[in-house]
């Protein structure tokens, strides 16, 4: 799967050995094409253990695969951001863009979407923060516009879709 330049979805790559068909991916359900976007990047940055996109109300819309924990991540997404959000506020520094939390066994890396939807990302204590930061920061920057709340007003529209992992 790649994103082109102008910030169009281009196919899945699918996990290593699989035969995921590219062409598939314009006939996908919507989260199926997210899921796609998230596992992509989940699978080719060394040390990411888990990916979801969550609301910040606590929900989550989509995870990167089935063994991602979407809720616990939604629920601490929307703690820490509310916290975050009103120390930023409090301070006058402007809009929450990223939170980092550094475990002993790993980070929680929260990257701001828009104001109601954020990335959670799960990495392993060795991972190069910089490399997660930046693969995060450029899925925001070319598919933004697909990983917003909006995806989930739209599925609740649509019968047959669920916003499960």
């Amino acid at each position: 799967m790649t994103i082109g330049t102008d910030g169009t979805y281009r196919g899945p790559s699918g996990p290593p050995g699989s035969a995921v068909d590219p062409g598939a991916a314009h006939d996908a359900a919507p989260m199926q094409r997210l899921r796609w976007l998230l596992s992509d990047v989940l699978v080719t940055t060394h040390g990411m253990r888990s990916l979801a996109l969550v609301s910040t109300d606590g929900l989550p819309l989509v995870a990167a695969d089935e063994h991602s924990p979407a809720e616990e991540l939604a629920t601490l997404a929307a703690g820490l951001t509310a916290l975050s959000g009103g120390m930023s506020q409090l301070l006058g520094f402007g809009g929450l863009r990223r939170t980092v939390v550094t475990l002993e066994d790993g980070t929680l890396l929260l990257m701001s979407v828009d104001a109601t939807t954020c990335l959670a990302a799960y990495t392993t204590a060795d991972c190069d923060l910089s490399v997660v930061g930046y693969q995060l920061a450029r899925l925001v920057e070319r598919a933004g516009h697909v990983l917003t709340t909006q995806l989930r007003r739209e599925l609740r529209g649509v019968p047959g879709q669920e916003m499960t992992r």
